[in-house]
């Protein structure tokens, strides 16, 4: 797919009810544009998935979408079949909801760990410490934050990145400490409120205080994905009141890549990991 054709498939996963953040598809895009597949039968898009590498090992499977009205038929499971073949090889990932975890196991994907959704209107949160050492990412040199990134994804993505905050309504603050980072988070407007994503923070205390900086910064509901062995970011999410909701998998095909799952208390997004 090209970059329109990734548009079509964000429509989708909104059609869904996944919430994608609006404008979503130009950031996926510029991840991997060789990452996004598609059926098509009469002209026509009838299935779409994307497999987006995020290292020379590692690649994320996601937008496994196929049209309404046409499922039932094995459209899917051929796009499946056909795309995932081109990747032997790799480590796969992908984020699974409870119904499918049975399904991509018999694919060969195994259980990582659990995610969960944490939600709140922004304004019941609290207001920041005075003195956060928070400031926007455009602050910083953009080389230092693809740098700080990488280290809690599967590698760099400078030109996801430039993407990612680059549009109206996202957000990206950064907490340093002595001209380093230690905390990274980013927020984008969806059709409901807003997404946060990535959440990367050094402990606790930073990610409190880039989370209830990025809040300040917002209206409307906000929401964060959490990886469930970071029991700080639970501890956090629920002491702030935060509903807890949607829980997913995170399952691999392949050696499962070594993440600090302890300082990452937000993935960017399930499509992409």
């Amino acid at each position: 797919m090209d970059e329109t054709g990734v548009g079509e498939a964000v429509a989708w996963a909104e059609s869904e009810g996944w919430q994608p953040g609006l404008g979503d598809h130009r950031p996926f895009f510029a991840a991997d544009p060789e990452g996004f597949f598609r059926s098509v039968t009469d002209g026509e898009t009838v299935a779409t998935i994307s497999v987006v590498r995020g290292s020379p090992d590692v690649a994320f499977v996601g937008l496994y979408i196929v049209a309404a009205e046409l499922r039932g038929q094995g459209l899917g499971k051929q796009l499946w079949d056909e795309t995932l073949g081109r990747f032997e090889g790799l480590t796969l990932g992908l984020d699974a909801v409870p119904e499918q975890v049975a399904t991509y196991a018999s694919e060969g994907f195994e259980p990582a760990y659990g995610n969960a959704r944490f939600s709140a209107e922004a304004a019941d949160l609290p207001d920041p410490e005075p003195g956060s050492p928070i400031q926007p990412a455009t602050s910083v040199p953009f080389e230092d934050l693809v740098a700080f990134d990488a280290g809690h994804y599967f590698g760099p993505r400078p030109d996801f990145l430039s993407q990612w905050m680059n549009g109206e309504g996202r957000q990206g603050l950064v907490a340093t400490n002595d001209g380093e980072i230690t905390g990274f988070a980013a927020s984008r407007p969806t059709s409901t409120g807003n997404r946060i994503g990535p959440f990367f923070a050094a402990n606790k205390d930073t990610a409190r205080d880039l989370l209830l900086a990025l809040a300040g910064r917002l209206t409307g509901p906000i929401s964060v994905d959490a990886p469930e062995p970071n029991r700080n970011a639970f501890d956090l999410f629920t002491n702030l009141g935060m509903e807890k909701s949607f829980p997913t998998t995170r399952m691999y095909r392949g050696p499962a890549p070594d993440l600090p799952l302890d300082r990452i208390y937000g993935i960017t997004t399930l499509e992409l990991g």
